[in-house]
């Protein structure tokens, strides 16, 4: 067999796979997450080291099921959290794909090179190959329904993907392109049938430990859970994903949407459910727990869930400096949670009064503008009453206030409920 491209065009990103692979990723002090931005906003991308200079690869690759290999060995070092492999992986991608659509055809009668070039389509590198292999005759099976439906699968042909692969006993294949094949059946029936979207995921963990397929499938399992509202699992999973892979390029997404899952919880309902909160977070050090604390309490808002919003605060406040732009932020979000239950109100009016906006972020003050005009409009309301001078606002029973005769504006926790999907709405415009 030839040796084409791959082994020519390939020598910088090889030799820094080499050295990757000689020199594991260093254990960082903080995450790669949400810890160094606040919430709202996108995570930064980690400081990364000059690189050292990188050597010639000693051997070149020969085979398509070399040269996926060689992709897989770069993505688990994504999983462990390199930067420099992340970067790197796109130049792999394209070099492994020039090469798989220029091979020889007597490649394609080895079956294993069929199924390494269908697990390199499902692992990134997108159709090309596989729409040269399906238009090939002679392609036996299981390869050309893996083909075929995989092709569908990347098309975003879903229903017709689903028709071909939801049967495919991924036992039978190797363990490499068994994952895949698994990730994809999970994704596509994780909406309809997300119990077996579960047991799926479960095996592709079980397949690859440490790898990128395991990351990806815990990833994908834990908020197949939440959809399920599977508390215990969700909570032994996700203690369980920030422990195995605390800086995997992937985890500063997982961590905001492990935010918005928790507040789908309401874990502010009861403290049994603000517990298990705490023991996910508790995973984390003080100042990405600050960090996701802050994130969380800011979703809650968002979602309308005032107990979460201020339970969260509490404890984002609790680890800021004070004066510091986190307990600004704190601050903001617990006056915001305050002002839309009359018992707070007043207090929630006047830590909104005085917070300092030259330390919010720009989407943080949209907020706080949003904040103010619900508490003036509420506050007006109030005013506006005969008999309910301004001096007893804050000392008014929320039943009492709601108490009206027909002529009266709608009641206030209606309109402030009103006023924070407005704010949703706002979030939603500055959010990335």
């Amino acid at each position: 067999m030839r040796v084409t491209r791959i082994g020519r065009g390939l020598p910088a990103v090889l030799g820094l796979l080499a050295t990757l692979i000689a020199n594991p990723v260093a254990a960082e002090p903080a995450p790669a997450s949400v810890a160094a931005a606040r919430p709202g906003e996108p995570a930064p991308s980690r400081p990364v080291p000059a690189a050292p200079p990188v050597p010639e690869p000693s051997a070149r690759k020969s085979s398509p099921v070399e040269w996926v290999r060689t992709l897989q060995l770069l993505q688990d070092r994504v999983a462990a959290g390199s930067l420099a492999a992340h970067e790197s992986q796109p130049v792999l991608i394209a070099r492994i794909n020039a090469d798989l659509l220029n091979a020889p055809p007597e490649v394609w009668a080895d079956r294993h090179n069929l199924r390494s070039a269908i697990t390199f389509a499902l692992s990134g590198g997108g159709p090309a190959i596989l729409r040269n292999l399906t238009a090939r005759d002679g392609i036996g099976e299981p390869e050309s329904t893996l083909a075929r439906g995989a092709l569908a699968y990347i098309e975003g042909r879903e229903a017709e993907a689903n028709r071909l692969l939801r049967d495919v006993a991924t036992a039978d294949l190797p363990p490499t392109l068994a994952a895949a094949v698994g990730l994809t059946q999970a994704s596509l029936t994780v909406t309809e049938n997300p119990i077996r979207a579960i047991t799926l995921l479960d095996d592709v963990r079980l397949l690859l430990p440490g790898t990128l397929a395991e990351e990806g499938a815990l990833r994908r399992e834990i908020f197949a859970l939440g959809q399920l509202g599977n508390l215990k699992k969700f909570e032994a999973l996700a203690i369980q994903y920030l422990r195995r892979f605390p800086h995997s390029i992937y985890a500063g997404n997982f961590r905001q949407r492990l935010a918005y899952q928790l507040t789908q919880f309401d874990v502010g309902r009861d403290e049994e459910r603000f517990a298990v909160l705490n023991r996910i977070l508790s995973e984390l050090g003080p100042e990405s727990r600050r960090i996701l604390y802050l994130l969380i309490a800011r979703t809650a808002i968002q979602e309308g869930k005032t107990a979460s919003a201020l339970l969260a605060a509490d404890k984002a406040l609790a680890l800021c400096a004070p004066g510091s732009p986190g307990a600004m932020q704190g601050r903001l979000y617990r006056a915001a949670a305050e002002i839309v239950d009359l018992t707070t109100f007043q207090s929630g009016l006047q830590a909104l009064r005085t917070l300092d906006r030259s330390k919010l972020t720009a989407s943080d003050i949209g907020l706080l503008d949003t904040a103010l005009s619900m508490a003036e409009e509420i506050g007006r309301g109030l005013t506006g009453r005969p008999g309910l001078p301004e001096a007893d606002i804050a000392t008014t029973k929320p039943a009492q206030a709601v108490s009206n005769s027909a002529g009266e504006p709608a009641s206030l926790i209606p309109k402030a409920q009103a006023t924070i999907d407005r704010i949703d709405l706002l979030l939603s415009k500055a959010s990335p």
